[in-house]
């Protein structure tokens, strides 16, 4: 053949030329991953539709606007993940526009379209742009393990960007191995940096581009061990500029998370790890490739863990195990691509989410989050299991049916897959209810809008259903929903002073006036007043538990305006009071401590005190 043609070997005795650009055959095969595209984009935007901010995306925002665009925040730990490109991205979008679903949306949509083209491309630069590419591309693009990620934003930071990061780093490494230039072999490193910049799990990319260009790409003929240490000697700088940044990525990790030992990564228990591993590898990650898991077990607002019945598993390996046969007897280095991809399984998404996860119950293994990047693999290794590459010539070790017989199986191995598919896809999308907690903050926005400047609101936990106890301080008011205020008022979120008109966020995202529940000390029995003695009243049962969430309410009336100082500890807080026959007013209590003694500083107003309360500030019981 001349050059301006490259061969498509198929089994022994067969042989195929085609153009180099072969647009006969391109033409339709680009078409069909068109529809497929658009199709699974069209899936995709209907889960985001009925999606919304849950639970670690508020905190996110909520952190965002606690901070700069510094460091320390892009650096932190959260939870045994190290994301700064996460972090990154989620600062800048939510200073654009706070809780802006749809800006959300239209980024994960664009990010998402654009990993699918790259998905294409990448196949098509493997293998051909043969008919047979989009059976791994279906694969990809409809596979449920990556519908849990997608929807929800804190996972979709770290899932999108690293799957993008991934194939376009293959991309590049592809054309490297086949000699177009060493820039190639940069550009491939600079990918995997932006793996890294979202992911942890990023840092496995690089074994996935050594595995790959070791087994398929460069002296795969000579054995793989002999191929990776001709590829070591060849290339020792780019290998060599991999382990440094890798070296000093692992160091940086390690610092930040001592930093941060709470949200950092401890080791789990053997048998909660084997657990977790077991239903991760052995249940979740098998169904999801066949279609599944075609059930969840719905929280309603993350669409829940995957719940495949024993049959669809039992099913599933089935399923498995023949492709697996079928493709080790039938296609020379088959082994490799199932090698590498229970290889990628093991230690890039089993072992990081057991260290992650340990403090979780073992279910998190039912998680598809944690197996998505996966799916990349996935499709990566079902093309080099089924197809050449292209230009390779000794693929098959024995002949394949027949080309009609080949793409009937194809065809019905693909539209089963659709169908069982999309029935998951959909089954997830029907468990998600976020309708509520869109309403709460809808509300929240419109209460934010018309509250005045001077209004003075005290931190309150979100109500369990927008954000769960688990969160802490988290999910304090002041930290959720001040960057729906405007600036003015989110100070006086964030540092509410005493105020005789401060105001909290019920359960619906109302404002309505505070109350504080917890001690409260009454007047004594027959009393108009609590007892003064030496100018002071002193209440030595109140206790104080101190921080953000603690805060006080005193019950007074005076003659004229005057004020009294509120001493707790080593804390002196002054509280003016207007002249009233009856008023309130509220402060904060940031000081711990026993006892509590108001010193009338002008004992000439007439004040007198009726009651003390110090708690938790909380509407209103309904």
């Amino acid at each position: 053949m001349g050059t301006s043609q490259e061969e498509r070997t198929g089994p022994p005795g067969t042989r195929f030329a085609l153009p180099s650009r072969a647009p006969g055959l391109r033409r339709p095969v680009a078409a069909g991953a068109v529809l497929l595209i658009a199709a699974s984009l069209v899936l995709h935007v209907l889960v985001l539709k009925d999606s919304y901010f849950v639970e670690d995306d508020l905190l996110f925002v909520g952190n965002a606007y606690q901070s700069g665009l510094t460091p320390d925040f892009l650096l932190r730990v959260h939870n045994g993940h190290f994301m700064p490109g996460a972090f990154a991205l989620t600062w800048v979008l939510s200073h654009a526009s706070a809780y802006d679903w749809t800006l959300v949306a239209s980024v994960t949509t664009a990010a998402q379209a654009l990993l699918s083209v790259a998905a294409f491309r990448l196949l098509g630069l493997l293998f051909g742009y043969r008919p047979m590419i989009l059976l791994p591309l279906t694969v990809f693009l409809f596979s449920p393990l990556t519908i849990p990620g997608f929807g929800w934003w804190a996972a979709a930071i770290n899932a999108v960007p690293l799957q993008l990061a991934m194939v376009l780093a293959l991309t590049a490494q592809v054309r490297f191995a086949r000699g177009e230039g060493d820039r190639y072999g940069r550009r491939a490193l600079g990918w995997w940096l932006m793996g890294m910049a979202f992911s942890i799990k990023g840092v496995f990319v690089a074994f996935v581009l050594f595995a790959v260009t070791t087994a398929f790409l460069r002296d795969r003929q000579i054995g793989w061990i002999r191929s990776m240490l001709r590829e070591l000697g060849r290339h020792r700088r780019l290998w060599g500029a991999y382990a440094a940044i890798m070296g000093g990525y692992t160091a940086l990790y390690l610092a930040r998370r001592s930093a941060a030992p709470v949200e950092g990564a401890v080791l789990p228990q053997t048998g909660h790890a084997l657990e977790m591993v077991g239903t991760m590898v052995g249940r979740t990650f098998p169904s999801g490739a066949v279609g599944g898991p075609l059930g969840w077990l719905s929280n309603g607002v993350t669409g829940g863990l995957a719940a495949p019945s024993d049959t669809l598993v039992a099913i599933s390996w089935v399923v498995v195990a023949a492709v697996v046969v079928t493709t080790v007897v039938h296609r020379r280095r088959a082994v490799r691509a199932w090698v590498l991809l229970g290889g990628y399984l093991l230690f890039a998404d089993a072992v990081p989410a057991v260290i992650a996860r340990s403090g979780s119950v073992a279910a998190s293994g039912a998680e598809p989050r944690y197996v998505a990047d996966a799916v990349v693999v996935l499709m990566l290794c079902l093309g080099f299991a089924l197809l050449p590459l292209a230009g390779e010539r000794d693929a098959y070790r024995r002949p394949l049916p027949g080309g009609s017989l080949r793409a009937l199986t194809a065809g019905l191995a693909a539209g089963a897959y659709l169908v069982v598919s999309v029935i998951s896809i959909e089954d997830y999308r029907s468990g998600l209810s976020v309708d509520r907690i869109r309403g709460y903050f809808d509300t929240v926005r419109a209460e934010l809008a018309a509250a005045p400047d001077d209004t003075v609101i005290y931190p309150t936990p979100v109500p369990d259903h927008v954000m769960v106890p688990w969160f802490g301080d988290g999910r304090l008011s002041s930290r959720v929903l001040t960057p729906l205020a405007r600036p003015a008022l989110r100070a006086r979120m964030t540092h509410p002073e005493p105020s005789h008109e401060a105001k909290v966020f019920d359960q619906e995202g109302r404002l309505v006036e505070m109350g504080v529940f917890g001690f409260f000390e009454p007047l004594p029995p027959g009393g108009f007043c609590l007892p003064v003695t030496d100018g002071a009243v002193l209440v030595p049962e109140a206790v104080s538990a101190g921080g953000p969430v603690t805060a006080g309410s005193l019950f007074y009336s005076a003659a004229r305006s005057a004020s009294v100082t509120l001493e707790v500890g080593r804390e002196r807080l002054v509280l003016n009071l207007r002249a009233t026959p009856g008023d309130t007013i509220y402060f904060p209590m940031r000081t711990a401590g026993r006892g509590v003694r108001i010193v009338i500083d002008d004992p000439g107003a007439q004040v007198c005190l009726k009651g003390l309360a110090i708690g938790a500030p909380a509407a209103p019981p309904p």
